[in-house]
């Protein structure tokens, strides 16, 4: 598989549904995706044209395929003007990749109060007998994470660095998640986007006075990614999208806990 193959036939919808025969590879990889993560993205067959039925759930697609966050068609055309992978992440946004970079088939595990290991499919048994974690989407937190430990309900935690690649999302599936992601639109949309039998966003019982103080907020970040906002989620988010609304903000994880 070509990324940048791939990446370019997911330009095609930019502008129309495009013809089958010029997004074959695409689509092949995308009902791979499809089957693995439990979601619809694209309708079609050969000889008619190929239509885009779920947005974000593409651009999670376009984001594992590339490694880079990407929520927009210029996020693809910015891919492939950058000249250097560094300008990749800084076109994404995606710095947290500076510092844990976790490829399509490694999953990264910390135990709290030990360093970060990585598994592949092929070791992934070593953690059969561990039935919960704590996913992590970001890197700086992931890797400080013995601080905040305490307020959570297991001692292993699992990188995620957005919304985690195919072996980490297909591992988790079986387990019992504690989310801990930033508090945004994007990461209530990542959490969506696993299927499993039982999962908690995790919620500090103080939340609300993150995002009334204005030095803990972004509000950048909120207007770049307000347009995305939902009119439903899942009843165990209403408390955060109740704070995005009433104080039109939102908050990255790494503040929490340390203000």
């Amino acid at each position: 598989m070509n990324p940048k193959k791939l990446l370019a036939q997911a330009l095609l919808f930019e502008q129309e549904a495009p013809v089958y025969s010029k997004v074959k590879e695409l689509f092949s990889a995308v009902k791979k995706y499809e089957s693995e993560n439990g979601v619809f993205v694209l309708c079609g067959k050969r000889g008619e044209r190929v239509e885009l039925k779920n947005r974000e759930a593409f651009f999670a697609f376009v984001s594992e395929l590339s490694n880079v966050a990407m929520q927009k068609f210029e996020d693809i055309h910015n891919y492939f003007n950058a000249a250097t992978r560094k300008e990749n992440i800084e076109f994404g946004g995606d710095s947290k990749n500076r510092y844990t970079k976790v490829f399509d088939g490694v999953v990264l595990v910390k135990k709290n109060g030990e360093p970060p290991q990585l598994f592949q499919k092929e070791t992934l048994g070593m953690l059969e007998d561990i039935t919960r974690f704590v996913a992590v989407e970001n890197a700086e937190t992931f890797l400080t994470v013995d601080a905040k430990a305490e307020h959570f309900s297991s001692e292993y935690f699992v990188y995620l660095g957005g919304y985690g690649n195919s072996l980490t999302r297909s591992f988790l599936e079986t387990k019992e998640v504690e989310f801990f992601l930033d508090y945004d639109i994007e990461g209530m949309h990542i959490y969506e986007s696993f299927t499993m039998q039982n999962k908690t966003f995790h919620m500090p019982s103080d939340l609300e006075r993150y995002f009334s103080t204005n030095s803990y907020t972004s509000q950048k970040l909120y207007q770049k990614q307000r347009g995305r906002m939902k009119q439903n989620y899942p009843k165990e988010l209403e408390v955060l999208v109740t704070l995005i609304k009433k104080y039109a903000n939102v908050l990255e994880q790494e503040i929490i806990y340390e203000a």
